[in-house]
C-alpha cells in the first residue's frame, strides 16, 4: 500500500483499525459496567464507585456516548458525527456550569429527577473531564467528517497531555504534596480519555501523524512499538499502584519505590527492544546488500557480471548530464579457445582472473568495469569522449603485451564507441561490438573505432601513452 511518498504496511494499517474497535467496546462495556453499578445501588458497590480510581457516573454517560460514536463510524457516519456532537456539547455544557456555577446539567432538574428514580445523586464528572471528553467529541466528529486534520490532532493531543498529566502529578502526591490534578481527574477516566484519543487516531492510520506509525520501514516499526506502551504505560502504572495502595495499604514510600522501580525497568526494556529491533534490521540490511552484490558480481573475476552491467549502464546512460558524452570499451580476449584447449580449463580461468586485475588497474574508481560473457568485457567510461577512450584502451594494450603471462602471451581486441546521453544501451552496445569485430577483421591486439567500414585504426604495436 503507496500514499504519497510513504508505503503502508497493509497488515499493521488493519491493525490499527482493528485496536479502535477494540478500544470502543472496552470503553462500551466499562462505562455500563459504572452506569449499572450505579443504577443498581447496590450497598456493597458503593464503596467501589465512589473511589478515586473509578469513573464519575457523568464521565460513564460520555464515555458511552464516545463508544457508541467510535463502533458506528465505519457504517454509520453521520449518526456517528451527531453522537460526537453531542459529547462535545455535553462535556461543554458541564464545564460552563462549573465555571459559571449552576453545577451543570443540574440547573435543569436532571439531579432531582435522577436522585428519585434511583436513589442516589448524580456523579457529575469533574471540570478536567469534562473538557477531555468536549476534545473528544470533536475529535470524534473531525475524524469521521475527514475536515481540518491539523485540529483533529491537536484535539487529540490536548486530551493525551490532560491524560498524562494527571498519571504524572501521581509521584508528588506520593510524596506528600498537593493532588489537585488526580483529583480533579480519576485515573480510570484519565485511561479512558486517552484510550479514546489513540483509537480516533488509529481509526484512521493512513492520515496525519500516524503515517509514520503504519509506514512499511525501521523507522514506521520503532514508532510502533514505542509510541503506544509509552503513552499507556504511566497512566496504568498509575492505575494499577493506586489500586493496590487502596486494596493492601501500602505506605506511600513502599508505593513510591514501587512506581521507580516499574518506570525503570519499563524504560531499560523499551531501549532493549529499540536496540534488539535497529540490530535485526541493520543485520537484514547487510543481508541483503550482500545478496545484492553476489548476485552482480562475477564470481571468477570479482568484476560487475552482466546482470549488474545492464542495470547500471541504463542508469549511467539515464542519469548522464546533456552535453556530455560516454565512452564504451568493448574487448575480447584474443585466441581464447585455443588457449583453453590447449592449456585446460584451469588456466584460462588464471587468465581471466589476470584480466580482470588488469582492466581494473587501468580505470578510475567510478568507472564500470564488468564481464559481458565468456572472455567477453565491457569498460564504461562516463564523462569521456574519444581522445579519454582511446587513451584508456591503449594503456590497457601495453598492459597485456606487457604482463608476464606464465604459459604464453594473451592479447586482446578492443572496440569502441562515444554515446550521447540518454541514449538507448542496446544501440551503442551494438555499435561497440561492430568496433570490436573490426578489430578482429584488422588482425586484433588492436583498437577499433565504430563508424564507417573499419575507420580509425590505430596502429598496432607497443605504444606508451602518458
Amino acid at each position: 500500500m503507496v500514499a504519497e511518498d510513504i508505503r503502508y504496511n497493509a497488515s499493521v494499517v488493519r491493525g490499527f483499525i482493528a485496536f479502535s474497535r477494540v478500544i470502543g467496546k472496552l470503553v462500551l462495556l466499562a462505562s455500563l459496567a459504572v452506569l449499572v453499578g450505579w443504577g443498581s445501588n447496590l450497598q456493597g458497590l458503593q464503596p467501589v464507585l465512589d473511589s478515586s480510581l473509578i469513573m464519575r457516573v457523568g464521565a460513564a454517560v460520555a464515555g458511552l456516548i464516545a463508544a457508541a460514536a467510535m463502533l458506528l463510524a465505519p457504517r454509520a457516519p453521520r449518526t456517528s458525527i451527531v453522537l460526537s456532537l453531542l459529547l462535545a456539547v455535553f462535556g461543554g455544557a458541564e464545564l460552563v456550569g462549573y465555571v459559571s456555577g449552576w453545577n451543570g446539567l443540574g440547573a435543569h432538574g436532571l439531579d432531582r429527577w435522577l436522585l428519585v428514580a434511583t436513589g442516589r445523586p448524580f456523579n457529575h464528572m469533574t471540570p478536567v473531564a469534562a473538557l477531555g471528553f468536549a476534545l473528544i467529541g470533536a475529535l470524534g466528529a473531525g475524524v469521521v467528517a475527514r475536515c481540518s486534520a491539523w485540529l483533529r490532532e491537536v484535539c487529540a493531543f490536548a486530551v493525551i497531555a490532560i491524560a498524562m498529566g494527571s498519571a504524572a502529578s501521581y509521584g508528588p502526591v506520593l510524596a506528600g504534596g498537593e493532588s489537585d490534578l488526580l483529583a480533579q481527574l480519576p485515573v480510570m477516566t484519565a485511561l479512558t480519555l486517552l484510550l479514546l484519543a489513540l483509537a480516533w487516531l488509529s481509526s484512521e492510520p493512513t492520515r496525519g501523524l500516524t503515517r509514520i506509525a503504519v509506514a512499511d520501514s525501521v523507522g514506521g516499526a520503532v514508532a510502533r512499538r514505542l509510541i503506544l506502551p509509552a503513552l499507556l504505560l504511566p497512566v496504568l502504572l498509575t492505575f494499577l499502584l493506586t489500586l493496590m495502595q487502596s486494596w493492601w495499604r501500602l505506605s506511600p514510600a513502599l508505593t513510591l519505590a514501587m512506581a521507580s522501580v516499574a518506570t525503570g525497568g519499563t524504560v531499560a526494556t523499551m531501549i532493549v527492544w529499540v536496540a534488539f529491533l535497529l540490530d535485526r534490521s541493520e543485520r537484514q540490511r547487510r543481508t541483503v546488500l550482500a545478496l545484492r552484490e553476489d548476485a552482480h558480481t562475477d564470481g571468477l573475476t570479482g568484476l560487475v557480471n552482466r546482470r549488474g552491467f545492464d542495470e547500471t549502464f541504463a542508469v549511467l546512460l539515464a542519469e548522464a548530464i546533456p552535453g556530455t558524452t560516454v565512452a564504451v570499451l568493448m574487448l575480447d580476449l584474443d585466441h581464447f579457445k585455443r588457449f583453453n584447449d590447449s592449456f585446460g580449463h584451469q588456466a584460462g580461468d588464471e587468465v581471466l582472473r589476470a584480466t580482470g586485475r588488469l582492466l581494473r588497474g587501468e580505470v578510475r574508481p567510478r568507472d564500470l568495469v564488468a564481464r559481458y560473457g565468456g572472455e567477453e568485457f565491457v569498460i564504461v567510461l562516463p564523462d569521456s569522449d574519444a581522445e579519454r577512450a582511446e587513451r584508456v584502451a591503449q594503456r590497457i594494450l601495453v598492459a597485456f603485451r606487457q604482463h608476464a603471462w606464465p604459459l604464453r602471451p594473451v592479447t586482446v581486441s578492443i572496440g569502441a564507441t562515444i554515446a550521447a546521453a540518454g541514449e538507448a544501451g542496446e544501440v551503442v552496445l551494438h555499435r561497440a561490438d561492430q568496433a570490436l569485430y573490426c578489430s578482429k577483421q584488422q588482425g586484433r591486439d588492436r583498437l577499433m573505432f565504430d563508424g564507417g567500414p573499419c575507420q580509425g585504426v590505430l596502429a598496432a604495436g607497443p605504444v606508451l601513452l602518458p
